[in-house]
């Protein structure tokens, strides 16, 4: 029968290979993210060009045609994004858990499975809200992105193609800030900005692209199905005393990971914590920080 020490080190090659497997799905899934999110805004810019007039400008007359369609692609992207990230939690937490797949019956390992992705789907996080309404908010902040800024380029075109009128009746030419809010209402370079606005371009909210926001949300809640599967996957497993608190080797800029992974509070040692309840990872968002099995006798 292998010692606690051989075991030990078994699942903890295990870990880093899943830890390894799970940073993988998380690229994977944010690059699934940015093609739906680019498929979506390049489907709002071809129906903005279709609905443009002759002289390719989104009109008034045109604006709420144009937001519905923007609601109706964001609608079918959620649809898309949400189910993609519900079977990227799956396979996240079977990573976790298949660390333990030489030591726990295939039973336990499919129920640890199951709970993690539940946790994950309910946990009420400090500020409230669940996944269910994160992703809400987060489609409704890229609704009202898209709309505040077509809206806002068709309403200042609008004024500024009257301006443009009046000059050219009294025979004047047309101001700088006049013509580029006028240009700023035609189709293509409407469709432009929407797709950079999808995918990168930074907006006034969080100075990024609103993709970012989908990725972030994406990778903390992937490694977070992972880390609960492993935990648990880990305090089912005979001889196991605690997890310790991991750094990823990508760790670069000291925070509180530092702190969790480098204090002794429960005599185990440093960074070692004697159960779920006890142990604070994740310590933020967007963490690539890990835990592994700590057995009796270490």
């Amino acid at each position: 029968m292998p010692t606690n020490a051989e075991r030990a080190a078994k699942i903890r090659e295990a870990t880093l290979q899943a830890v390894r497997e799970r940073n993988q799905l998380g690229d994977q899934a944010i690059q699934q993210l940015v093609t739906i999110y680019d498929d979506a805004g390049e489907a709002i810019a071809e129906h903005i060009e279709r609905a443009s007039n002759s002289d390719d400008r989104v009109t008034l007359d045109h604006l709420q045609q144009v937001l519905s369609e923007v609601r109706k692609q964001l609608k079918e992207l959620e649809e898309k994004r949400d189910g993609m990230l519900y079977r990227h939690l799956d396979k996240a937490a079977a990573l976790g858990v298949g660390a333990f797949a030489g030591e726990l019956p295939s039973s336990t390992l499919f129920a640890v499975n199951h709970q993690a992705v539940s946790f994950v789907r309910g946990l009420v996080a400090a500020d409230g809200l669940q996944l269910s309404d994160r992703l809400w908010r987060m489609n409704r902040g890229v609704v009202e992105t898209l709309s505040d800024h077509i809206q806002y380029a068709v309403i200042n075109g609008e004024s500024a193609h009257q301006a443009m009128l009046r000059s050219m009746g009294r025979g004047g030419g047309v101001p700088d800030d006049i013509a580029r809010a006028y240009n700023g209402a035609k189709a293509g370079v409407l469709g432009r900005r929407v797709r950079a606005l999808m995918t990168g371009e930074a907006d006034p909210v969080n100075g990024k692209g609103v993709v970012y926001q989908a990725e972030r949300l994406f990778r903390t809640e992937i490694n977070r199905a992972h880390g609960e599967a492993y935990m648990a996957g880990a305090f089912e497993t005979e001889g196991v005393v605690g997890v310790r608190f991991m750094l990823s080797p990508n760790h670069r800029v000291r925070d509180i990971c530092d702190e969790h992974a480098t204090r002794d509070l429960y005599g185990l040692g440093p960074g070692v914590y004697p159960d779920r309840a006890s142990c604070p990872w994740p310590a933020h968002p967007n963490t690539l920080s890990f835990v592994e099995v700590v057995f009796e006798g270490e």
